[in-house]
């Protein structure tokens, strides 16, 4: 063969593999399994080394790159070596193959013939070359579906796919050639077959490591639609209830966040959750469970109601499933109102454009409508559970209801309980303090409002709605 097969057009390439002649044969097109591996698993570890991906991915990335360089240096080249060479290879074995069977001299045609198996000697030590070259990237591929960039997954998958494939391919080749060698290459074939037999055992493993990859996938898109089901049915629940009461609305809070715990493996593909709190992220769980597209913006409008001017904080269109939230707030501020927009799209049927006021869980001197209130409510169920506010509010402050001692007043302050009570003035001063704490008993901590991500004065109020400050 006298043409360099990469210098062709892939419509080119395509029609000469399928041309029903030898050239270029299985050999080639197992190679470019591997070439085509390789070249996706560069790509995934290039989309994994971006930049702002660096820091997700620190552990992995060393590696990865080590591997990237490995495959550009070493692997890719030479699979390219053998891509042309085992065309022009096997080109020769099948011409004195040609030779042999057109020769009517017996002498000549059995000379021939050993020649043709010579030539098809180093027909088969190339695909065995191209076998270990594919395990290699198999193995590469194993280590990138699980360490490299989660999104691309997909071609992870593939590359790992097209490196068995090309090893199967391989392998096969291997055995159909050796059935042209009779007994007196016994010593060699028997030599060759227990080399197979190796690269067998490690094809065996690799098939079963991409069957796990795509099993792996499909438990993750069951365990998804198991988590939307049961956001649907919830939102069935709460949206037919002609009336919902605070106890609705707090189940229903209550509900959303067992399902954001129980399925956190599934929404959080990376940093997974250690602390039921963090799973109480609203733009997530807009995005993640109910498919809403969520955009933090500079600045939203300003709009004129019956009591004013006000910046809108938030918009929610439940029709085409988006909500924004303004960055010109404080995060606080913005998280509670992003919570107030999941409240609406969980519990109300409006289709239309909503603005709402900035929310920080703080009571406002302002009217506002049942829908309104109902979206609060749901707001602070979500953002502060009474029950994990309880047991934080516990493992913080050694009780389950604050009241000013000696022995809480020193573990709080240092000080006498006159003297915490003239600092705090009344139970709302005591609230914010405890809300802002962030030591108690000679212990540091984050403070119960940030791990909660409210303010400190919403936090206060949450605590003296749940009874946990006598002052």
């Amino acid at each position: 063969m006298n043409i360099n097969l990469l210098e062709i057009t892939t419509d080119e390439l395509l029609e000469k593999f399928g041309a029903g002649k030898h050239k270029p044969g299985s050999g080639s097109a197992a190679a470019l399994q591997g070439m085509l591996s390789a070249k996706l698993l560069t790509t995934v570890i290039s989309l994994t080394n971006v930049t702002k991906r660096q820091t997700r991915y620190k552990k992995a990335l060393p590696k990865l790159l080590e591997m990237d360089a490995k495959i550009q240096n070493h692997i890719f080249p030479e699979l390219t070596r053998l891509f042309q060479e085992d065309a022009v290879q096997f080109d020769k074995a099948i011409t004195a193959r040609i030779e042999r069977d057109n020769e009517k001299d017996v002498i000549k045609s059995n000379l021939l013939s050993i020649k043709a198996l010579t030539e098809l000697k180093l027909s088969i030590d190339i695909p065995i070359e191209i076998t270990k070259l594919c395990i290699e990237l198999a193995d590469i591929s194993d280590f990138v579906f699980d360490n490299a960039f989660k999104g691309a997954r997909g071609d992870s998958q593939v590359a790992l796919s097209g490196a068995v494939a090309g090893i199967a391919g391989c392998l096969s080749i291997i055995q159909l050639n050796l059935l042209s060698f009779g007994s007196d290459e016994y010593a060699w074939t028997s030599k060759i077959l227990i080399e197979t037999k190796k690269l067998r055992s490690k094809f065996d493993k690799l098939s079963e490591i991409a069957n796990s990859k795509i099993k792996s996938l499909e438990d993750e898109v069951f365990a998804i639609s198991t988590l939307y089901r049961e956001v649907e049915q919830l939102l069935n629940s709460l949206k037919s209830k002609s009336k919902l009461t605070d106890k609705n609305i707090e189940n229903g809070a209550s509900k959303l966040q067992n399902l954001l715990w129980s399925y956190k493996d599934v929404i959080w593909i990376n940093n997974v959750p250690n602390h039921p709190a963090k799973v109480l992220r609203p733009n997530l769980v807009l995005k993640k469970a109910l498919a809403y597209n969520y955009f933090p913006v500079e600045t939203l409008e300003i709009i004129d109601d019956d009591y004013g001017s006000f910046e809108v904080a938030g918009i929610i269109n439940q029709k085409d499933k988006i909500v924004l939230i303004s960055n010109n707030f404080d995060k606080n501020t913005q998280n509670f109102t992003a919570a107030h927009e999941l409240g609406h799209a969980l519990l109300h049927k409006q289709t239309i454009l909503h603005r709402d006021r900035p929310i920080n869980g703080i009571s406002q001197n302002i009217k506002r409508n049942f829908t309104e209130r109902q979206a609060d409510k749901f707001a602070t169920y979500f953002l502060m559970p009474a029950k994990l506010v309880k047991k934080e509010f516990y493992d913080l402050f050694s009780t389950e209801k604050f009241i000013i001692n000696e022995q809480t007043s020193f573990n709080l302050i240092k000080d006498s309980p006159s003297k915490l009570r003239n600092e705090c003035k009344n139970l709302r001063g005591l609230s914010l303090k405890l809300a802002s704490s962030e030591r108690f008993d000679n212990q540091s901590f984050i403070s119960i409002s940030n791990l909660f991500n409210v303010s400190t004065m919403a936090m206060a109020i949450r605590l003296e709605e749940l009874s946990l400050i006598e002052f």
